[in-house]
């Protein structure tokens, strides 16, 4: 498995991104056998991961390293299924998911997905 970069991009408030998260515009693709990694510049507070499919797919949130992340003993996430045409929203917690390199890494298992990766502004 290979890495394929994921950035982050910080939303404006009070923009609208409707677009963005319906069909991650703009989105990056990682196909079947790599892996996302989404660089969270080791903060996953008000990440939101957006991943679209336009044929059924899986994907599994890989655990973390410890340290940074101190429930990495948990394990992987349970493997994500994407129905053809749906979009997945997922908040990661990098207190079990975070490697030590800043990036949270998702294993594509079965067909292309196209990953968003969107920080939430604390302002309102």
């Amino acid at each position: 498995m290979s890495d394929t970069a994921v950035s982050v991009t910080t939303l404006t408030s009070g923009t609208v991104s409707a677009d963005v998260i319906v069909n991650a515009e703009g989105g990056t693709q990682v196909t079947s056998g790599n892996t996302a990694a989404i660089d969270v510049g080791n903060d996953a507070r008000n990440v939101i991961i957006t991943m679209y499919a336009a044929s059924a797919a899986t994907a599994t949130i890989q655990a973390g390293d410890k340290p940074p992340a101190e429930r990495a003993g948990l394990g992987a996430g349970s493997a994500q299924t994407l129905p053809a045409g749906d979009v997945l929203l997922l908040a990661v917690e990098g207190g079990r998911h975070m490697h030590n390199d800043g990036k949270i890494r998702i294993d594509v298992g079965s067909n292309t997905v196209v990953f968003g990766a969107y920080r939430i502004p604390n302002t309102v």
